[in-house]
């Protein structure tokens, strides 16, 4: 905006003088001529125009009556034109502005709602991803203790055949009784633990929760390994057909 100073000087040879606001020198001559008809009604009053300031500061009061010129330039163009379409909030945030002394925009609202729309979406992503990461290691523990599992029955397969042969040699039939009753009960708390921490791993990876279900996992292994070595040592006393049905 550009401060003017306009003037109107009249046939007798008195001076009028005042500053106004104004876009461009055209807008301010035809605000000198509305002047000068206020002390010449004839029209005959001599008008002069001078630029004082370019991109001046003006006062509320200026940007408030800009402001009306263009809510009228909207409403008479109607609800459903572009330009009032596009408009659309921007006056009122205007209006706020100025009796607020504030300094926000149509644009800059978006941009900071875009932003935030943004980090809380990232963050989300950032949170998603680690519980996949966490869920596939959880994955792969149970897929490391099958594999534990299978290396186990194959050993007590291996070493049935040998606790045979050594049976038959030194072990007498007493303390095989014995042995078989203290390793069939060794077998069922094993299993009932290990199927106690696979249920609650299960849970646990269902339910988000990766230090319990990790806890649960390492758990789940110790006595499923328990359970095993039990199983093996009862098939090389002749009694793996029972301990198979448990597993």
């Amino acid at each position: 905006m550009n401060l003017y100073e306009i003037s109107a000087t009249l046939e007798n040879g008195a001076v009028h003088k005042t500053k106004i606001y104004e876009i461009n020198q055209e807008r301010a001559l035809n605000r000198a001529s509305k002047f000068a008809l206020q002390f010449d009604a004839t029209g005959c009053a001599k008008k002069t125009v001078q630029l004082i300031q370019k991109n001046a500061g003006v006062p509320k009061e200026t940007e408030r009556a800009f402001l009306n010129e263009i809510k009228e330039i909207l409403e008479g163009l109607g609800e459903n034109s572009y330009c009032a379409m596009a408009f659309e909030g921007c006056v009122e945030d205007a209006e706020e502005n100025i009796n607020n002394d504030f300094a926000v925009s149509m644009k800059g609202r978006w941009e900071s709602e875009k932003k935030a729309h943004e980090e809380t979406r990232e963050g989300l992503i950032g949170k998603l991803n680690d519980r996949i990461k966490r869920v596939a290691e959880l994955e792969a523990e149970v897929q490391k203790a099958h594999q534990m599992e299978g290396q186990a029955r194959k050993k007590a397969a291996e070493d049935k055949i040998a606790l045979e042969k050594a049976r038959e040699k030194i072990l007498p039939d007493n303390v095989a009784t014995e042995l078989t009753i203290m390793l069939r009960k060794q077998a069922d708390e094993a299993a009932k633990e290990a199927l106690y921490y696979a249920d609650r791993m299960a849970a646990e990876v269902e339910n988000s929760v990766p230090v319990g279900a990790s806890n649960s996992a390492k758990n789940f292994r110790k006595y499923r390994k328990a359970q095993v070595d039990a199983l093996r040592l009862l098939g090389a006393l002749g009694n793996i057909g029972g301990s198979e049905n448990d597993d």
